[in-house]
């Protein structure tokens, strides 16, 4: 059964004047890649096309990845990649392979709710660590360890994070890598959101920094290259030479299984990595524009507190002096009846901190994004 806000959002998209603040999809958002990447790309895969299938990737896709982290200082060998139809798989790739029903991981709160339906599919229970707003969202490793349990097998950490839309620091990572170390876990790090990353610096990646932690490294086309209809990512194992060795062949004979990731999007990703840096600077630029619009409306208004994203697409707001009656759906409610804007409310994210929370999309066009800003104001002196 739908929910209130569910509800709403039925009724208000329906409205001429609907805006949606929620709305991370970057080809509804304008955010189509150059079509001629894909074009030329294709016509050259077709011209040749041949079934090849090889249980890690293709090596020529697994070479442009291996390129590709050299640039970021991290040098990694072909074969320590593997190749996914999108990080669902590869994470469900992990949990099957390499637990046992009932074996636990530890996810991020607040975090997305998709993890935990991934690991219950591949019959894992989960445990919670907390992203506190006292600590600016970054993980709190006190929490980390209280939450782990004998069965813990895994931790996950998110960075850039999403909902909250901060980068884990080098100290937090840090402390990360030493539990993992200390309890003998597997660190999984997700880092999708790593080409929404503007620094400064460049983004901490624990699988370059603590080569000998456990470690799986996260990412796939869905968001560094606003293709997520291509179904294509990857995993690059990291950590101690025999527990790669031993979980890389683990890994291929699992993969090999069911070679999920299909040959045209392998064929693409040399050309992706070649040949999309301007659409990832119309990306950053955009989010860039929307930053700095959310943070000159905030220190206007003084009933909103929250942190700017640092990377990804989302940030959270907290609404001060609103009457009782208000919470996060309650609020999020409000603003579908009375603007026909949709913001999330805090809860779909498991978010438990005090007060009331809304997330939003960064992924709209500036003047979108402020014509929705304004509505928020609109309803905060209505509601005052």
């Amino acid at each position: 059964m739908e929910g209130p806000w569910q509800q709403a959002w039925e009724t208000a998209h329906r409205n001429p004047n609907f805006l949606d603040l929620t709305d991370s999809r970057f080809h509804q958002n304008g955010l189509l890649p150059d079509p001629g990447i894909f074009e030329r790309s294709f016509a050259q895969w077709i011209a040749t096309r041949s079934y090849n299938p090889d249980s890690r990737g293709s090596p020529e896709a697994r070479s442009s990845l291996s390129s590709f982290y050299a640039t970021q200082g991290w040098s990694l060998k072909d074969d320590q990649f593997f190749l996914t139809a999108g990080t669902s798989e590869a994470y469900a790739l992990i949990f099957s392979t390499l637990a046992e029903a009932g074996d636990s991981v530890a996810l991020p709160r607040p975090g997305y709710p998709l993890f935990e339906q991934i690991a219950r599919h591949s019959r894992l229970t989960t445990v919670f660590y907390n992203q506190p707003w006292a600590l600016g969202w970054q993980p709190d490793t006190i929490s980390l360890e209280a939450s782990l349990t004998r069965q813990t097998r895994f931790v996950v950490a998110i960075s850039p994070n999403n909902p909250t839309g901060q980068t884990a620091t080098l100290g937090t990572l840090a402390e990360i890598a030493a539990l993992c170390r200390r309890r003998d876990l597997v660190l999984i790090v997700d880092e999708v959101f790593d080409a929404c990353w503007e620094g400064p610096g460049s983004l901490p990646r624990p699988g370059a920094l603590f080569p000998d932690v456990k470690t799986f490294t996260l990412n796939g086309i869905s968001k560094r290259f606003g293709s997520p209809d291509l179904k294509l990512a990857w995993v690059a194992l990291s950590g101690p030479n025999s527990w790669v060795k031993e979980v890389g062949n683990r890994l291929e004979l699992a993969n090999d299984t069911f070679l999920s990731a299909n040959s045209f999007s392998q064929f693409l990703l040399p050309d992706l990595f070649q040949q999309m840096d301007p659409w990832q600077q119309k990306l950053r630029s955009l989010l860039a524009a929307n930053r700095e619009a959310a943070e000159a409306w905030m220190n206007r208004e003084p009933q909103i507190a929250g942190l700017l994203p640092q990377g990804g697409i989302h940030g959270l707001w907290r609404f001060d002096g609103l009457p009782p009656w208000f919470d996060d759906e309650a609020w999020a409610v409000s603003l579908l009846k009375n603007e026909n804007l949709a913001l999330h409310p805090g809860f779909f994210y498991d978010i438990q901190e005090p007060g009331v929370w809304l997330v939003y999309s960064l992924l709209k066009d500036p003047s979108t994004f402020r014509e929705g800003l304004e509505r928020l104001s609109a309803r905060l002196r209505k509601t005052n």
